[in-house]
């Protein structure tokens, strides 16, 4: 099978070295025949391999590698710079690569002669264009790979009915339009096989462009986003059999029901092998991978060899090009350890540079010079009215469906645009309508157009109609001060690595949760998503009960799959619950996520379960010898400030310094040897509560207090105050007069806590307070983190402050210059959400009022 690459409507021959057949030529000349009445043949002479250099008379343009480097230069280039100059706008990536394509191709800087003639001649186009080829397949195979067939069966009865009701109304409704307009479109559209194809292109929505477009709007781990790729990749599910039948119909047209026979003979074929060989082959690779580790590079090596080899085969048997890699990265086990060592090691080359060859094949076939009256009336204005019509119509068919099935209307909306977003897949199917003789390039201008427009306008409408960190805050308490005494309290502990969590187990101890006083924890473990496409949330109680229930052959979970790091996390969950089985309840989970958006799991979880505040590690660590800091793992500092803007409760972070940790340890063991039944208190542990006023220092009291119940424990709070009471507020001194009057009040008969008040002028004044203060050999360090503090007493503090998550007590106490060995707390009390309207966007929508308004007029 030969396969041309027709540029701006021409029909490029593959060039023949040496000679034509039936027309020889002189040995040493490269022949591009060219079939166009306007642009004359082009012979080049052929150079030798290697240029000798510009001081010697060399002309680099004259070879055909040299100009191919100068293209990848270029088309790198151009879409680098639009994607820079929209960045502002919030386009996503795809939008800015298409626009780079098409700036190179004939609708601009292509359409310059000499720009055309020196920088991309044929026979380095020819080239382009098969590496654009190659940068749609490995893209393909890469989504797919990370794609979870699993989660279809697994998909809410309502995500299917919206998928269906999505996909079904635009083919009634394009396809009655197409038919209409069927005697104005040219000889090869008005083909049963062409509109059916144009039909269901449009009606369509590919689940690898929803998911490189959430992860580009950073929605990828919302509820919509999850919603919208559920529900797209149900489609796609049907999309895969659409793709048979179309190719079967095409196959029809040409060669009757002989060919299409033999076609659906190689198809179930190739299906047997990819089902029953390279499967298996690829359990084989996982099983031989020893767990924790990437696959070995040869493995990979092969696989990726094997997406050239599927291309190869579906091209052979008719099918199309592009379902090679698509069935064949639906088979790799997404995830940990094959999938995600596919997209370590391939995918920044595949995106970075592949893929820019892909857009650079798209633009130049581009061309708006096409778009005249003359090609309007002829052959343009029945694809238009299908697309415009396509749009309408699965927006509101999708929109519609999500309001019936109770989804809020802001949701609703969000989830009818998303459904109409076009991408990388669409440009396959163009190029591949192309190649079949469906439309020409007029008309492939016009999808092309109507893919970035649709993409470029609707990514700012989804961002204008859905907010996903608005769910998240509450206006109810959700605070440790309103947490009645004597109930149970709850929180939400996240933690990404058994390091961090040994010491917040520690803190959980010291907080001394009681029968009378329990704590009901929500532990997640945050695990960055690789090999994946969609985020993961695993609830294990609830998973563990399915799996008694129904049967145990089903898939392996995700977390048994990955290193023994996290293995032992959920170990260190399931041992802290029963040894505390008494006075604590612990519901362990694991969210799979970008790290940019593990917040959302967090803050879903915590708003869900109503709990009181979120327990965070401090994500960085300081060496032991005062030298400058070192990041345990930067993308998970970007957590802590994401969970701290937008929390639906009140939150705690943790700078574990190992000694508390050390000391419970050295307890824990002289209790195990004693031989004296009655407990022995070995040592007494000394907190200190830094009280600057404000909500979030009043927070830190109550959790403090809560602490003080420990008769290991003894507690010392310091009280803040400004000289002759200068820039205090009123409202929030009276608020901590009354906090702190009921602490002491509470506890004037313990022995165990004191209470001390120092008056400052100044940050600096309060600093040698503190620093003062550090003879104690404090074992931990309490404070709250910023708000309602009076800027008097911080004065001239803020601008040493080099971490914003601790605030600037807490970031000074933290500071290795301060030389304290013990370990630092810091509180921020929820900021509580008025309550909105209940308006048509911000609640649910509730259809039977809609349809029926004046049944309410007589109340």
């Amino acid at each position: 099978m030969v396969r041309h690459f027709p540029i701006n409507d021409q029909s490029l021959l593959p060039a023949h070295f040496g000679f034509w057949p039936g027309n020889s030529t002189t040995p040493g000349e490269v022949s591009n025949r060219v079939f166009s009445p306007k642009i004359p043949v082009v012979c080049r002479k052929l150079h030798s391999k290697q240029p000798f250099g510009m001081f010697k008379g060399e002309n680099a343009m004259n070879y055909a590698f040299s100009t191919f480097l100068i293209e990848a230069i270029i088309i790198i280039f151009f879409i680098k710079v639009v994607s820079l100059a929209l960045r502002p706008f919030r386009q996503p990536r795809i939008v800015s690569e298409i626009i780079g394509g098409i700036m190179i191709g004939p609708s601009m800087f292509g359409g310059i002669r000499n720009f055309n003639y020196y920088l991309f001649p044929p026979i380095a186009n020819y080239i382009c264009a098969n590496i654009g080829l190659m940068g749609f397949f490995y893209f393909l195979f890469l989504t797919a790979a990370k794609t979870d067939v699993g989660a279809i069966g697994k998909a809410p009865r309502k995500h299917k009915y919206i998928a269906a009701i999505g996909v079904i109304v635009p083919i009634i409704c394009v396809g009655s339009v197409g038919m209409a307009m069927r005697d104005q479109m040219d000889e090869n559209l008005q083909k049963p096989s062409s509109i059916g194809g144009v039909v269901f292109a449009l009606s369509f929505t590919s689940f690898p462009v929803i998911y490189t477009v959430l992860r580009d709007m950073n929605l990828l781990n919302s509820e919509v986003g999850k919603f919208a790729m559920s529900v797209a990749l149900l489609g796609d599910m049907a999309g895969v059999y659409v793709i048979v039948i179309f190719e079967a119909m095409t196959h029809a047209d040409v060669g009757g029901a002989y060919s299409v026979f033999w076609f659906l003979v190689s198809v179930v074929i190739f299906a047997a092998f990819m089902l029953l060989v390279v499967r298996r082959a690829f359990d084989w690779i996982v099983s031989q991978t020893p767990e924790g580790t990437l696959v070995n590079q040869n493995y990979i090596v092969m696989i990726l060899m094997g997406v050239l080899a599927s291309c190869f085969l579906t091209d052979m048997f008719g099918l199309s090009i592009a379902v090679g890699p698509i069935w064949l990265g639906l088979l790799v086990p997404h995830g940990p350890p094959l999938g995600s060592t596919l997209a370590v090691r391939s995918e920044t080359f595949i995106y970075e540079f592949l893929m820019p060859f892909t857009y650079a094949l798209v633009g130049q076939g581009t061309n708006i010079h096409f778009l005249r009256d003359e090609t309007w009336r002829n052959q343009l204005s029945p694809l238009f009215y299908m697309t415009v019509v396509g749009f309408i119509t699965k927006f509101l068919s999708t929109a519609s469906a999500a309001l019936f099935f109770k989804v809020p209307a802001r949701e609703s909306i969000t989830l009818g645009l998303m459904m109409n977003l076009r991408g990388q897949m669409d440009l396959l199917v163009y190029l591949h309508w192309i190649d079949k003789r469906i439309v020409g390039f007029p008309g492939y201008t016009v999808m092309v157009l109507h893919t970035v427009v649709v993409t470029a306008v609707t990514t700012p409408l989804i961002n204008f109609f859905y907010d996903p960190t608005r769910p998240y805050r509450s206006s109810k308490h959700r605070t440790i001060q309103h947490t009645p005494q004597n109930t149970e309290m709850g929180l939400v502990l996240a933690v990404s690595d058994h390091e961090t969590l040994s010491g917040l187990i520690t803190f959980l101890d010291f907080a001394y949760p009681t029968k009378s006083s329990p704590l009901s924890i929500f532990a997640v473990q945050l695990v960055e998503l690789a090999g994946r496409a969609t985020p993961l949330f695993i609830d294990h109680e609830q998973r563990k009960e399915e799996e008694e229930e129904e049967y145990e052959e089903e898939e392996e979970e995700p977390e048994r799959k990955q290193s023994g790091r996290i293995d032992q996390v959920q170990s260190a969950f399931k041992l802290y619950e029963e040894k505390r089985n008494e006075c604590v309840t612990l519901r362990s989970y694991t969210a799979h996520a970008p790290k940019r958006l593990m917040y959302q799991d967090i803050c879903e979880l915590a708003l869900g379960k109503k709990t009181a505040f979120i327990l965070l590690p401090y994500q960085k660590e300081r060496l032991e010898d005062a030298a400058p800091t070192e990041l345990r793992d930067s993308g998970m500092l970007s957590v802590n400030a994401d969970v701290l803007e937008h929390t639906p409760c009140s939150v705690c972070i943790y700078f574990d310094k190992g000694r508390l940790k050390n000391a419970v340890v050295r307890l824990s063991m002289d209790l195990q040897h004693s031989t004296n039944s009655i407990r022995m208190r070995q040592e007494t542990y000394r907190f200190v509560v830094l009280f600057l006023g404000g909500a979030d220092n009043r927070e830190a009291l109550h959790l403090a207090d809560r602490m003080s119940t420990n008769p290991d424990v003894t507690l010392t709070v310091i009280r803040f105050l400004s000289y002759n009471h200068e820039g205090e507020d009123e409202r929030e001194k009276k608020l901590d007069d009354g906090v702190v009057t009921w602490f002491w009040v509470k506890n004037e008969s313990n022995e165990r806590v004191s209470y001390k008040e120092v008056v400052v002028k100044n940050g600096a004044e309060t600093l040698a307070a503190i620093q003062a203060m550090n003879v104690n050999d404090y074992d931990l360090w309490i404070t709250g983190r910023r708000e309602g503090i009076n800027p008097k007493i911080l004065e001239g503090l803020s601008t040493w402050s080099e971490d914003h998550q601790l605030g600037v007590i807490g970031d000074t106490v933290a500071a290795s210059v301060f030389a304290s060995e013990g370990s630092v707390l810091v509180v921020q009390q929820q900021v509580r959400n008025q309550k909105g309207g209940d308006g048509f966007l911000n609640g649910k929508f509730d259809y039977k009022r809609f349809l029926s308004p004046w049944s309410h007029s007589h109340n």
